[in-house]
């Protein structure tokens, strides 16, 4: 697959960028250059041609409690969106012998730490890239917007992630649900006795204390509705929200070519 200049430029930024251990820049800002060997105009001229990048595409984060349904939603509406992708949080889970333990013994699987984000950033910038050619699953039309669904439990409290979302939804669910849920699914390592309300509640409510004091918009999804009732509101807002994004990218080619 032929890449032209400015993606070349994109790709080479973002390996630099993953051999540091962390970033706390946003991923779009992270990623343009401070400075250009042509100047300012060669600056805003990559700027500009980003900018198109980013709105030929339309990102959607589903996060939420544990066990809320999340990777369902994000499934069955990948069935019926066009062009559409899904990346999983939970498929960058380091491995246990990298999970630290606190002091009761609990691994701590619910925190950033736990995940390779580094890895799954990189998946994440290569599919943006080149959203028509990319390794991640994709039902293709050529001629709609590439979508990409993020799922997981800690999307919106990784700051380098807080610039790429078109939409954000969190899914809730009531303590007891949950506490119901987690009891019939099976995890490898198994959850020892105490594990529920000694880490993964607490964790939970941490970090969506974190969200909630961030001035973002995001969409609370309740999440003991059916599943065909979450998919039907969460399919409808975004029939809207895709259409507003046609009406814009739509302006902005015409703002350009004038």
């Amino acid at each position: 697959m032929k890449v032209g200049p400015n993606l070349k430029l994109l790709l080479s930024v973002w390996n630099i960028l993953s051999r540091r251990q962390r970033t706390t820049a946003p991923l779009h800002q992270a990623l343009l250059p401070t400075t250009s060997p042509r100047g300012t105009s060669g600056h805003r001229k990559f700027q500009k041609t980003f900018s198109k990048l980013i709105m030929k595409t339309f990102v959607i984060g589903i996060g939420g409690v544990t066990n809320g349904g999340k990777t369902t939603l994000a499934k069955n509406l990948q069935k019926h969106l066009p062009n559409c992708s899904v990346i999983s949080q939970d498929d960058f889970f380091k491995p246990p012998s990298e999970i630290e333990t606190d002091k009761n013994g609990f691994l701590q699987y619910d925190v950033l730490e736990a995940l390779n984000m580094e890895k799954m950033m990189s998946t994440i910038s290569c599919w943006m890239q080149s959203p028509r050619h990319s390794p991640v699953s994709t039902e293709r039309n050529n001629e709609d917007v590439p979508i990409l669904i993020i799922e997981g439990f800690l999307l919106f409290n990784y700051k380098p992630l807080e610039t790429i979302w078109n939409r954000r939804y969190f899914v809730t669910i009531p303590y007891e649900e949950c506490k119901r849920r987690r009891s019939t699914r099976v995890y490898e390592p198994p959850d020892p006795p105490g594990y529920f309300d000694g880490h993964v509640w607490p964790m939970y409510l941490k970090h969506r204390r974190e969200i909630e004091d961030i001035e973002w918009e995001i969409v609370y999804l309740d999440g003991t509705k059916s599943k065909e009732d979450l998919f039907s509101q969460v399919y409808e807002d975004l029939r809207q929200e895709l259409a507003k994004q046609k009406l814009s990218c739509k302006a902005s080619l015409e703002g350009s070519s004038a």
